[in-house]
């Protein structure tokens, strides 16, 4: 047996299935720190996001013993530097406006 459908009931069809097909995906808690740059940091270079956030703030050190901290690795030595995304928005909307985002590196 063939099922024929128009164009209308294909639309029909469409509409209730694509609630049902979801092409993305959640949003990782861990995310490398040149993965979210331009959305977290504006961009700014990884040397500018260490030097004038991470060494700034050190309360977002997790090395520093702080709770609420977010960002791991932040020197290198070995290990990618790593965000925790969760913490890391809250944090960067409440302290938006203490960042100097027009400051120059040395």
């Amino acid at each position: 047996m063939e099922l024929k459908l128009s164009d209308v009931d294909l639309q029909a069809l469409a509409k209730q299935i694509a609630p049902l097909i979801t092409t993305t995906r959640p949003e990782p808690d861990w995310v490398r720190l040149k993965d979210v740059r331009d959305d977290l940091f504006a961009g700014k270079s990884p040397a500018w996001i260490r030097l004038f956030i991470f060494d700034s703030f050190p309360e977002v050190q997790i090395e520093n013993g702080q709770s609420k901290a977010w960002v791991k690795g932040v020197h290198g030595k070995g290990s990618v530097t790593k965000i925790y995304l969760p913490y890391a928005r809250a944090w960067m909307h409440e302290r938006h406006d203490d960042i100097d985002w027009t400051a120059k590196l040395p």
